[in-house]
């Protein structure tokens, strides 16, 4: 079970007052989740450990600059998902043939090869979208994007947060509600 808000919070304190070592605590909490992500993106076992080993660096470099207004989990999510999602912008700017490249590469090179205007409203979608994620109670970002983000089944989800399916329905449908209102108020 991964630790709780407060407990996280004070591993991070702890870490950023010099206690360095403390960091393997958030590494061991959080690697099946980053590792889930990448997963997502990549089947290459070695890769996957360099793109989550990565994820992990990238994180420490940037722990000071974590505002708590999300958890960290939620926060390290919206970090990996957009690692992970520049590695495979870099696959792309490879231009690796196609002979080279994995069904889940080609599939993901279509998905934004329609337009440049397409991309950028995307683009623009994404960003409104990550900051009403980051607006919105952070138990309910979690589900929300485990659910639409991640493909994942409420069973699958309570399997790995330790909730009911029943209270997961609630999260993902109030972080609608949420975004609902958040998106209002931003267009």
């Amino acid at each position: 079970m991964q630790n709780n808000e407060n407990s996280d919070n004070q591993i991070i304190d702890n870490i950023i007052a010099g206690e360095r070592s403390r960091y393997s605590e958030l590494v061991d909490s959080y690697a099946p989740m980053v590792f889930h992500v990448v997963r997502k993106f990549v089947k290459d076992d070695e890769l996957v450990e360099e793109l989550a080993q990565q994820i992990f660096v990238k994180t420490y470099e940037r722990l000071e600059s974590f505002n708590r207004r999300s958890k960290f989990s939620s926060w390290l999510y919206v970090i990996s998902m957009n690692h992970c999602r520049d590695y495979m912008k870099n696959v792309r700017r490879d231009n690796k043939n196609f002979s080279e490249m994995e069904s889940y590469e080609i599939e993901n090179l279509t998905m934004h090869s329609i337009s440049p205007d397409y991309e950028m409203e995307t683009k623009e979608i994404n960003f409104i979208l990550y900051d009403a994620l980051q607006n919105i109670t952070s138990d309910y970002a979690k589900a929300f994007l485990m659910k639409y983000n991640d493909g994942l089944s409420y069973k699958e989800m309570s399997n790995q947060l330790d909730v009911s399916v029943n209270a997961l329905k609630q999260r993902v449908h109030r972080a609608r509600a949420e975004l609902r209102e958040f998106m209002k108020h931003k267009m």
